[in-house]
Order: C-alpha cells, then sequence, then structure tokens
C-alpha cells in the first residue's frame, strides 16, 4: 500500500505536469527539471532489479513496455499489471489520463491475498482458568478455582466463604447419604490490640485449645501473606465421644491494623477425604491471596 500511495502523488504531479506541458512547450528548461524530478522520485520508489538498468532506451524494456501499451489500449487484463508498470507507461506518455486512473481503480479495488489478510481471531476462554473474588469493603482479592461456589457474608466476622464441590456418598447400611465439605473463609478482627501479630496469634490459639481441646498437627512461626509476616495452624477437633470431627487450617497475618484470618476446613476422615484433595487448591488462594494496602502522608 506504501508504493501505491507514492503512485497516487506521482499521478498528481504527472497531470499537473501534463498540463504545464502543454501551455509551456516540451523544450522549456522548466519543464526538463520537472520530467527530471518524476525520473527521480519513480526510481526512488521502485529501484530497478537486478537484471535491469535505469535507462529506458534498452529495446528490451522497451518492447516489454510496449507490449503492456498495448494490451491496456486493446482492453487487457487489468489484474496483471503492477504499479511499477503504469507509471513506465507514465513516463513514456505512451497511456491516456483516462486509462491512468481506470487502471489506479484497478490496483487499489485489488483483493488482497488470503495470506496477506489480517484476521482477528478471539481466543476461547479457558473453562479451567481460575477467578478472582474481590471485596470493596475490604479491599483485598482472592483468586479460586472455577468449580468453587462464592458466598459473602454480613459481618466482618465472616467476609466471605468459597466451597469446594460439594462430594456424596450414601451407606448402603443405613440408607443414608452424606455430604462432605470443604471450605474456605475469610474473616476480619478490625480491633486486634496493640500486643502485636505474635500476642495475638497466641493468644488465639489458647483460646482454641480451652473451648475445643484442640490437637494441633503442625504450627509455623514464620510465612507470609500478601508480602507480610504471618502465623498459621493445622489442627483438628473431636466430637463428643472423642473421635475426630473436622480438620482446620489457619493463617492470621496483621495488615493496616487489622488481622485477616484465612481458615479452610473439612471433615476429618480418612475414607473421603475431602479435606486433603482440596488442600493443593487452597495452598494456592492463600498464596494469590492480595491485600490493597492503605497509605497515609505523614
Amino acid at each position: 500500500m506504501d508504493r501505491m500511495k507514492v503512485l497516487v502523488v506521482l499521478l498528481v504531479i504527472s497531470l499537473s505536469g501534463n498540463v504545464f506541458f502543454l501551455v509551456t512547450g516540451g523544450n522549456n528548461p522548466v519543464s526538463e527539471k520537472i520530467s527530471q524530478s518524476l525520473l527521480y522520485a519513480y526510481h526512488q520508489a521502485f529501484p530497478p532489479l537486478d537484471n535491469e538498468t535505469i535507462s529506458l532506451a534498452e529495446n528490451e524494456s522497451n518492447q516489454t513496455y510496449n507490449n503492456t501499451t498495448e494490451a491496456v489500449q486493446s482492453g487487457g487484463d487489468e489484474k496483471e499489471f503492477t504499479a511499477r508498470d503504469l507509471l513506465l507507461m507514465i513516463e513514456k506518455n505512451e497511456i491516456s489520463d483516462e486509462e491512468i486512473l481506470q487502471m489506479l481503480l484497478s490496483l487499489e479495488n485489488e483483493t488482497v491475498p488470503a495470506e496477506e489478510q489480517e484476521v482477528n481471531v478471539t481466543p476461547t476462554p479457558d473453562p479451567n482458568a481460575w477467578k478472582v473474588y474481590e471485596s470493596s469493603k475490604w479491599h483485598f482479592s482472592i483468586p479460586y478455582p472455577p468449580t468453587w461456589t462464592v458466598k459473602e457474608g454480613t459481618s466482618a466476622s465472616s467476609v466471605v466463604t468459597i466451597t469446594a464441590p460439594i462430594e456424596t456418598k450414601c451407606s448402603s447400611e443405613s440408607k443414608q447419604c452424606y455430604q462432605y465439605v470443604a471450605s474456605l473463609s475469610v474473616s476480619i478482627d478490625t480491633n486486634p490490640g496493640t500486643g502485636g501479630l505474635e500476642e495475638y496469634f497466641n493468644k488465639k490459639i489458647a483460646s482454641l485449645q480451652r473451648q475445643l481441646a484442640i490437637t494441633a498437627t503442625s504450627k509455623s512461626a514464620t510465612t507470609y501473606i500478601s508480602g507480610e509476616r504471618a502465623y498459621w495452624i493445622e489442627y483438628y477437633t473431636r466430637d463428643s465421644r472423642g473421635n475426630p470431627s473436622k480438620r482446620y487450617m489457619q493463617y492470621f497475618a496483621l495488615l493496616d491494623k487489622k488481622v485477616y484470618i484465612l481458615t479452610y476446613s473439612g471433615p476429618y476422615s480418612t475414607n473421603e477425604n475431602v479435606y486433603s484433595r482440596n488442600k493443593g487448591d487452597v495452598q494456592k488462594m492463600i498464596e494469590g491471596f492480595t491485600v490493597k494496602r492503605e497509605y497515609v502522608i505523614v
């Protein structure tokens, strides 16, 4: 298309030059200068091939473009002519202005080959791509698998709960069916006190031991949430008969004077261990948990 633009510009100049030549005559020194300028612009836009020279006096070149002119004048196939051929015919004054315009229109409207056409393809959405939950009120975001469901709470103690696909199992003996649910919840303590994260964490664990008689399976003093230091613990609770009942994994992070608590829970079961099967995804969710920090100018 760049050469087509050059051709159009040269055509306009050429047509203007034709009028000028009719008025001043072909032997005018000024006319010669204009002609030389047009030839120079042409050769800049269309440099000679390896096997041809700039001179138009060679018999082979003259024969080629004489044939081209005859084909145009006899109504030949316009699609076979290039902008280069047309410009040479303009230079040799072997084609009328009307024929020039007709050939320009045919070149401009020529269909672009299929391999050169730009095709805009809309990518198909990935059904396995994770989604992102964002809380505009509490200024945090968390990714989650597309098969999980989101339920927003109404208070800071239960901002959001993201639940894994529910698994169901029926007993052939009792004829009862059971649902196994694993979920990750986010809660926020807006008044954690002034003792710092470590003191807050230790108080929470002591409270859990008193109230639920938890059995800790692991505990860490160094981890990170949203780029800040955090604490976490994994434990399970027991039912009234002393049997393991439910498993938990909790993360605590102090950010902008608020403690963010991420709690993953699921049934304690060795046969239908939905907790363990979804734990890998939960770890990725916690790693992607991000709090938009609040900055104060001082």
